[in-house]
């Protein structure tokens, strides 16, 4: 996992079918949103699970999730910290929305990993302050569906899906708004970022 350079605090695990979520927040963003968003993950698990089944993500690793359980730490954080991390892994001096730092889909020998019972995917990390900023430039998206979204994008990653071309990146958004469609129905039928 990355090494923590900054403060934050744990927050809790979400043990979930086949996921083992260990969540973390900078100490300095509400422990309200984050409850909430710790719920709209558990809601939202069942549907992601079954969309990248539909969708096929696991072509990019053979994963069969029969007895395995996913580790993977969430670490919801600010510019600052977002900021620090793509300049240090990414070379690039700005924040951003999320940045994911994956064992699993990078390793050398994957079918290793594979054989083992708990499969380390690695890191996600999502900046609240660029959701706040996002959803201002674009108030018809609730902040919580932003977040939502920005964790499906990492795990989307940590599964090894990438959107370096248009083709990929329309596949990743496809995916992304079929979660939060089955997320929120109510809000199905609208045409979400």
């Amino acid at each position: 996992m990355v090494e923590r350079s900054f403060t934050r605090n744990y927050i809790t695990t979400l043990s979930m079918p086949f996921l083992c979520l260990e969540i973390f927040a900078d100490e300095l963003l509400p422990d309200a949103l984050i409850g909430t968003l710790s719920g709209l993950i558990e809601t939202a698990w069942p549907a992601f699970l079954r969309i990248i089944d539909e969708e096929q993500v696991y072509v990019a690793i053979p994963l069969q999730l029969k007895g395995k359980v996913l580790e993977v730490e969430l670490a919801w954080t600010t510019n600052e910290t977002m900021q620090s991390l793509n300049l240090e892994y990414r070379k690039k001096d700005s924040p951003t929305d999320v940045l994911t730092f994956t064992m699993l889909a990078d390793a050398p020998d994957p079918e290793l990993w594979l054989s083992m019972p708990v499969l380390q995917l690695g890191s996600v990390f999502v900046s609240i302050d660029y959701a706040r900023a996002a959803i201002e430039v674009s108030p018809h998206q609730p902040l919580e569906h932003y977040l939502l979204e920005r964790f499906v994008h990492g795990m989307l990653h940590l599964f090894g899906m990438h959107h370096d071309t248009m083709e990929k990146f329309e596949k990743v958004v496809h995916i992304q708004k079929r979660v939060l469609a089955a997320t929120f129905p109510e809000v199905a039928s609208a045409d979400m970022p």
